[in-house]
Formats: structure tokens, C-alpha cells, sequence
């Protein structure tokens, strides 16, 4: 009797590679509901930054997580694999199960924001998937970086921008994601130089906030699905919240710490005093002068970024 053939793996042929607080993760719930396209179930497995995160200054952490995780995982992967944010994959084997339930989808694909700028990735990806298509979304550097910390004031509610953004420059590791991130014309010149320009497919967030819609449409005409399926667009998802009366929680936390509301009592007025505590951010609004320290950091690399995309984005130095 002949052997049995295994069956090929599939792999992906695109990636939502970032970057970080830029819509990325309503992207991926979108793209889930087009029937042409499949997503890996965890949104960002992160494989192709391995290189970079089993490096100094991630490598312990890193490799703390995957110990830690690593029978969760196998049972994960052997299982229905349900959505999940993230989680580090880094064995090939392991990474080509997430895969394993693509059927008739034309479009494959995953979220790793990571690659955004993690400076090997790019090149990881181009060697393993070498026709691969990448988009990804830029935002406002200096509005991005509000958005991201906003979240310490749950931590310190008396933190000021200034002393928060002074403290990711201290800390490399920690500064990397986020401050680093934001130097977009570094990071997209390694994807230029790996990838062929029409495989690569840069849209700005603010396109996206004023018309999804459209970008939606212009995604997948790149990612070659049709582009007038309907989407369902009514959700945001990994929606930035912030204490509604930082006063109240600063309180809170001196009292009580981190520890959730009461456990006696009922979940549905534990839950009603989470929403309480919680607001959106529309309402919050960068200094004017944190602002222009963002813009003097950023300056330069705006400006390039500018000249590699042939886009107007002087309003992001405004």
C-alpha cells in the first residue's frame, strides 16, 4: 500500500503587521467576518520576531512565558482554538497549527503588531513566505503615544504625560513597543527593502477613522477578496478606558489597592461599578506643549516617513 501523503500546510499569505493602538485589532475581527479571508486564532502569535524576542532585552521574559504557557498551548492548539489576543508561538510546527482550519479562504492571514518593529522581522517573514502581502496602519505618533498612556492612570492617576513619557525613555525594554514603534520611517524601510512596493500597503489611521468603509474596501482589493462584502462595523474593539473620577480611584487605591470590587457582591453590580470607574477617552485631549515634545522627537522621522510614503502628513507635525 502507498504512503499516505501528508497534507500541505497552509500558510499565510498576508499580515496585519501593526502598528500598535492603530485600529489593528478591530482590523482583525473585521477581516474574520469576510468568508474569503481566515485569520489565525490567536491575533498575535508573533512568530517571525522570534529572532528579536529570544534576544536581550526580551529573552528572559520570553522565555519565562513560554515556559509558563507551553502546556496550555499544545492543549490550545490541539483543541477548537478559540480567539485569543496573543500568545507567543515560536516552534514552526506549532505556528502552522494555527492554520489548520483554513478551508476554502483565498486570503490568510495575522495581527502580529509586533512586527511593526521588531527590527528582523520583516526579513524572517520575506524568507518563509516570500510572496507574503504586509499592511499596516500609521497613526499620529504623538496621538498614539496618548493613547497608550492614558492606561497608567489606572496605575497613578496623578501621573503627568511628561514623567510618563521620561520613564519609557528610561526603560529600553519597556520603551521599545511603545516609544520606539513610533519610528516609522526605521521600520517601514526594512519592509521596502525586503518586499516589492505593491506587496506592501500603508493606510493612515486617520483615513480609517474618517471612512472605514473605504479602507476596508481598499484592504481587500490589496488582499484580493471581494471588496464590497458586507462588514459589520458597529463594534471597536481594545477601546482605550480611563477612570472616570481619577480623584475617587486615587482613593480607591490607597484603600484597597489593585483588588477588584467586593467579592460578595453580585457579578452584575460588580460589573455596574467596573462600568462606573470606566470612561472612554474621546474626551481627554494631549497639553499642547506635551504635544510639541512629542513632535521635536518624532520630527525627523515623520518627516522621512512623509518621503517614503509620498503622503502629506504635515498635520501630524502641527
Amino acid at each position: 500500500m502507498a504512503a499516505l501523503t501528508p497534507p500541505a500546510r497552509r500558510l499565510p499569505t498576508f499580515f496585519l503587521a501593526g502598528v500598535p493602538k492603530a485600529g489593528t485589532t478591530s482590523l482583525y475581527f473585521y477581516l474574520r467576518q469576510h468568508p474569503q479571508v481566515f485569520m489565525s486564532p490567536i491575533k498575535e502569535p508573533t512568530f517571525f520576531g522570534a529572532a528579536d524576542l529570544l534576544a536581550p532585552p526580551y529573552r528572559d521574559d520570553v522565555l519565562a512565558a513560554l515556559q509558563r504557557d507551553r502546556a496550555a498551548l499544545q492543549a490550545y492548539l490541539a483543541g477548537p482554538q478559540r480567539v485569543m489576543a496573543r500568545q507567543y508561538v515560536v516552534e514552526w510546527d506549532d505556528y502552522t497549527r494555527l492554520f489548520r482550519d483554513v478551508r476554502n479562504e483565498t486570503a490568510i492571514g495575522e495581527a502580529s503588531t509586533a512586527y511593526s518593529w521588531l527590527p528582523t522581522a520583516a526579513a524572517a517573514i520575506r524568507a518563509k513566505v516570500p510572496d507574503a502581502r504586509i499592511a499596516l496602519v500609521l497613526r499620529d505618533p504623538a496621538e498614539r503615544l496618548f493613547t497608550l498612556y492614558l492606561p497608567a492612570l489606572w496605575h497613578d492617576p496623578r501621573i503627568t504625560f511628561g514623567a510618563w513619557f521620561a520613564s519609557m525613555l528610561e526603560k529600553p525594554r519597556v520603551g521599545a513597543p511603545v516609544v520606539g514603534a513610533g519610528r516609522y520611517a526605521t521600520h517601514l524601510r526594512r519592509f521596502f527593502e525586503v518586499f516589492p512596493r505593491d506587496r506592501v500597503r500603508v493606510h493612515l489611521y486617520d483615513d480609517y477613522r474618517a471612512d472605514p468603509r473605504a479602507m476596508l474596501r481598499d484592504l481587500f482589493t490589496f488582499l484580493g477578496v471581494d471588496p464590497d462584502q458586507p462588514i459589520d462595523l458597529s463594534r471597536r474593539h481594545n477601546e482605550t478606558l480611563v477612570p472616570r473620577f481619577p480623584r475617587l480611584h486615587a482613593l480607591r487605591r490607597r484603600l484597597f489597592g489593585l483588588a477588584s470590587p467586593p467579592r460578595w457582591l453580585p457579578a452584575a453590580a460588580r460589573r455596574a461599578m467596573a462600568r462606573l470607574n470606566q470612561d472612554r477617552t474621546a474626551s481627554r485631549t494631549m497639553d499642547p506643549a506635551d504635544r510639541r515634545m512629542v513632535i521635536d522627537y518624532y520630527r525627523d522621522e515623520i518627516q522621512r516617513t512623509a518621503d517614503l510614503l509620498g503622503r502629506d502628513l504635515s498635520a501630524w507635525l502641527r
